[in-house]
């Protein structure tokens, strides 16, 4: 009897699957950046890997030595001969569900992007949920900026927008999922956050003053049906932050005339955009919901002036983001995906064009909760 029961489970145990082509994470090369650049008719692709081994000591223990990351290039006429040709110089499997962050150049978003997408998503264990960026720096060098204290990459906005997007809230990290809902909705644009490397701003030390590379946001380059046409300044979006609905905290100047007399921050504001349309005769109107405490004053303000002045700030803001979208025929507050939900036709859109008269009246109602230790 007993004999018997060996015998089956021995008989069971030929039909059990086991992790037989289960590898060790260093015998895996992963991807955790992608960068896509168009030049001379071809399309140039960057990688980045990191030693994950490594990265998980690094958490737990004193950094000495920068973090180990390598910086593949390979190019080809579409984006699956870039990846092939890549393959033939890499030494182990290759892992793509690891990527982060896709950055775009300028000259790919010009030429189109559509058919780029279509091609990573081809890759089985691609996903959609990489954080998207575009840049017209050199995608090499923003691959090769790495964190502070000697951290890996993964421990910048490239990898983590989010973390300083809730408290300086100004343009809205985007991940690949949405940023394609976005461009391909009907009379939809998405707008894509541009990477810089600023190397002003911070040194390593005072007694040895050797600039520190970051990564920073400068704009946004926004695309619509898949196509780009011209990049947004830092300062050309400043009233985006009013209409985004992830909004979390962000500053604005108390203004009079051309000083700033203080600055307020504001906590989750709303914004509604309301269509008035008779025929083919159409306009918007915007108003926002918003609500702050005083951070700085520098003269003494009522608290009905303080309200004023912000909301007035906000509506110039509003106001100057969208006639410089219509200067350089970007829809940011996608109204016209307004129009679209309005029951034009996506074929009728072009028939309704944006001018600087299409946005009408912009109500702001700004509530100071506190003034603070300025009371």
């Amino acid at each position: 009897m007993k004999q018997s029961k060996i015998l089956i489970i021995c008989f069971i145990l030929l039909f059990l699957t086991g992790c037989w082509d289960e590898k060790e994470i260093g015998e895996v090369d992963y991807i955790t950046t992608l960068g896509i650049d168009y030049k001379d008719e071809n399309y140039i692709i960057y990688v980045q890997m990191l030693d994950f081994s490594n990265v998980a000591k690094q958490e737990v223990s004193k950094v000495s030595q920068p973090a180990t990351l390598y910086i593949g290039k390979s190019s080809g006429k579409n984006i699956n001969d870039a990846v092939y040709n890549l393959y033939r110089t890499t030494q182990q499997q290759v892992n793509w569900s690891h990527v982060g962050a896709i950055i775009y150049s300028e000259s790919v978003l010009k030429k189109g992007i559509e058919n780029v997408e279509q091609s990573l998503i081809k890759h089985g264990d691609f996903r959609y949920t990489p954080w998207m960026f575009g840049t017209t720096e050199s995608i090499e060098e923003i691959l090769s900026t790495t964190g502070f204290f000697q951290l890996p990459p993964l421990y910048t906005i490239l990898y983590k927008p989010n973390d300083m997007y809730k408290i300086y809230s100004y343009i809205e990290p985007m991940r690949m999922h949405r940023f394609i809902s976005e461009y391909k909705e009907p009379g939809g644009t998405a707008l894509l956050p541009s990477l810089t490397i600023n190397e002003t701003d911070w040194k390593q030390s005072v007694e040895e003053p050797k600039s520190k590379k970051v990564l920073q946001i400068n704009g946004a380059f926004p695309v619509s049906n898949g196509t780009y046409k011209e990049w947004l300044s830092y300062e050309e979006i400043a009233g985006l932050r009013w209409t985004q609905t992830q909004t979390q905290s962000t500053p604005v100047d108390i203004v009079i005339g051309d000083e700033i007399k203080g600055t307020v921050r504001i906590m989750k504001p709303s914004a509604k955009v309301d269509l008035i349309r008779k025929g083919n005769d159409f306009h918007f109107n915007i108003n926002v919901e918003a609500e702050g405490t005083l951070i700085d004053l520098e003269d003494q303000l009522s608290l009905k002036k303080i309200q004023e002045l912000v909301s007035k700030q906000i509506e110039k803001e509003i106001r100057t983001t969208y006639l410089k979208g219509i200067d350089k025929d970007a829809d940011v507050y996608n109204l016209k995906n307004v129009l679209f939900h309005d029951r034009i036709k996506p074929e009728q859109l072009n028939d309704y064009p944006l001018t600087a008269d299409s946005l009408n009246k912009i109500t702001v109602n700004f509530i100071l909760k506190s003034k603070g230790a300025y009371e």
